[in-house]
């Protein structure tokens, strides 16, 4: 058991794997100290104003971003004045959906989403200042949120947890672009490897410190109350066991201390599984609507079938899905094009089943013990899905189609709506660049899960 990071009473507990995690869940639910949400907000956040400024760093396509612009409403909300990301790609697909939503969202406050859209190099003091120069113009921050790149924390990518590895320093410019904009509260999100992951090598970090370690260090010496956390998606509403650590850091100034809240710490209650009222989001409920495909599926938009209203009524996600989207219309369902021996593959793997049901036809891998247990998953229908990151590599396969998952189906999985989209070059072509889209996919925070902590957020 990984050892609770920052002390503060929220949930910082490591989650292996399904199995373990159901375990844990259900510990959870025997106990009376969070069966209700006892804490009382003050809304201290939005006591002098209804616009809550945001600046987001390292902003990826934007899925952290839209559960907060997604969380407000036209008297009261978050205003995003910065999005601060290096890839242009990744960019182009955020300003895509911020505007359709600032275009096609009738309840959201004025101005909501940034007028530039500049790629901007965290690294180089030149580009932090223009996020300085945002902040500003805009009188102030209220709240930084963001996820560092997770690749040298990642499980999938355990011969890189070390500190030497660059990605990991990327989270020093996080914490110093935060500190030096000041604001009343930070957001930051990243993978559970980020509680062990060394901050440097040891003849330069005698005390062993962790990277979580030196960041608790460093906001508390600036004045701020930390909530650490491991959260799983499926616990807000979204069909995939998602397991990611996050940490809100609110300042003093705001008047919050530990004592304020129970057990979960400054975290919305889950909605869902063991621990909520509701029944977890199952693959069927997210994705059984869609068309039927083939392997190789390249027809960017599509006809679809929109589901009755008592269909809709039954469903709470796909209504949540189709909101604002195009009528009879479904963009991304589209799928990488398999080899036939992959798809021979997949025929012989059972719902539930992964690469060890056809291992023998595993000729090609050199380690076939070490392969990790998603390899060739099949889903189940009635089920969350196990963690997307990138669903191609992993061959991911779909509950009882031979083929793998289409980039709708995936991205119904990371519960964002369906008319949330993913460029695939810098001028927003929908017909290239699968692979550009589906790493994309793989690195955005879970819709529904943000927009729950941003809800949350927002009665602080």
């Amino acid at each position: 058991m990984i050892k609770p990071a920052c002390n503060p009473g929220s949930r910082v507990r490591y989650r292996a794997n399904i199995k373990l995690s159901k375990e844990q869940d259900e510990e959870l639910n025997s106990s009376s100290s969070i069966v209700s949400e006892t804490t009382s907000l003050h809304g201290a956040l939005t006591a002098s104003r209804n616009d809550v400024r945001v600046v987001e760093l390292f902003a990826g396509a934007g899925g952290m971003g839209i559960g907060f612009l997604m969380a407000g409403e036209q008297k009261k909300g978050f205003r995003i004045i910065n999005s601060a990301e290096i890839n242009p790609i990744y960019l182009k697909s955020l300003e895509t959906n911020y505007k359709y939503f600032s275009n096609n969202s009738n309840n959201r406050i004025e101005d909501c989403i940034p007028y530039d859209f500049t790629p901007i190099d965290l690294t180089k003091k030149q580009d932090c200042q223009l996020v300085h120069e945002a902040v500003k113009k805009a009188d102030g921050v209220d709240i930084v949120i963001g996820g560092t790149p997770c690749q040298g924390f990642s499980q999938s990518n355990r011969s890189n947890w070390n500190a030497k590895n660059t990605y990991n320093q990327l989270v020093e410019y996080f914490i110093q672009c935060s500190l030096e904009l000041a604001p009343k509260a930070i957001l930051l999100e990243n993978v559970q490897g980020i509680l062990w992951t060394p901050r440097s090598n040891k003849s330069k970090n005698p005390a062993n410190l962790t990277v979580i370690d030196y960041i608790e260090r460093k906001f508390t010496d600036a004045g701020y109350v930390l909530f650490p956390a491991i959260l799983d998606a499926a616990w807000y509403g979204v069909p995939q066991h998602r397991n990611r650590f996050f940490l809100l850091a609110l300042h003093k100034d705001l008047g919050y201390t530990v004592d304020h809240f129970g057990e979960w710490g400054a975290f919305p209650l889950p909605t869902h599984g063991a621990i909520g009222r509701n029944n977890y989001v199952t693959i069927k409920e997210a994705i059984a609507d869609l068309p039927m495909v083939e392997n190789g599926e390249n027809r960017v938009i599509q006809e679809y079938k929109e589901s009755t209203y008592e269909e809709l009524k039954a469903n709470p996600f796909l209504q949540q899905m189709r909101q604002m989207a195009t009528p009879n219309i479904i963009e991304g369902h589209i799928v990488s094009r398999q080899k036939d021996y992959v798809i021979e593959r997949y025929k012989n793997i059972p719902a539930g089943g992964n690469w060890k049901n056809i291992r023998h036809l595993m000729t090609n891998y050199s380690d076939i013990e070490n392969t990790h247990s998603n390899i060739y998953r099949r889903l189940r229908w009635d089920e969350p899905s196990i963690t997307i990151g990138n669903y191609r590599k992993s061959m991911i396969i779909h509950p009882d189609q031979n083929r793998g998952l289409s980039l709708r189906e995936a991205t119904r999985l990371q519960s964002l709506p369906d008319w949330f989209t993913f460029c695939g070059s810098t001028d927003n072509s929908k017909n290239t660049g699968l692979m550009h889209k589906q790493q994309q996919l793989a690195n955005t925070v879970s819709f529904l899960l943000t927009l729950a902590i941003a809800k949350h957020i927002l009665k602080l």
